[in-house]
């Protein structure tokens, strides 16, 4: 019996690439595979000819949050387990915490999301996006 290996994790967020990086790393002994991209019947159709016996598929949240209905029922049918799973949660903060904090101080001071992008030098969207988060 082959060496069974923990998850083969799909790294590929294009769709040719992908197709040739299951061709690669997957085979009759991977039981679990993780991907970051939107399955497709043909992505999934790719990884269960190159690996027969996978057991389980996951993917992050927001992309099972998105898979058709269909493609989880099939799977379902052939006994595959097809679950949300966060492997990486999301990109690091770019902006650190004490100048995230400024924000809303200079919000709360009556400074307008255009003044307070100008005065801590950081994207208006940026702005936005902190000062809706907080609402």
């Amino acid at each position: 019996m082959g060496s069974m290996k923990d998850v083969v994790v799909l790294r590929s967020s294009q769709k040719d690439v992908l197709i040739e990086e299951i061709n690669q790393k997957l085979d009759e002994n991977t039981k679990k595979v993780h991907f970051s991209i939107r399955p497709t019947i043909n992505i999934l159709a790719s990884i269960l000819t190159a690996a027969p016996n996978v057991e389980k598929i996951t993917c992050p949240p927001s992309l099972y949050e998105r898979t058709p209905k269909k493609i989880r029922t099939a799977l379902k049918k052939i006994g595959i387990s097809f679950e949300a799973l966060l492997l990486t949660p999301g990109r690091p903060r770019s902006h650190p915490n004490w100048k995230i904090s400024k924000v809303y101080d200079l919000e709360e001071k009556g400074y307008s999301a255009k003044e307070i992008s100008d005065e801590l030098k950081i994207p208006l969207t940026t702005v936005y996006y902190y000062l809706k988060k907080k609402a």
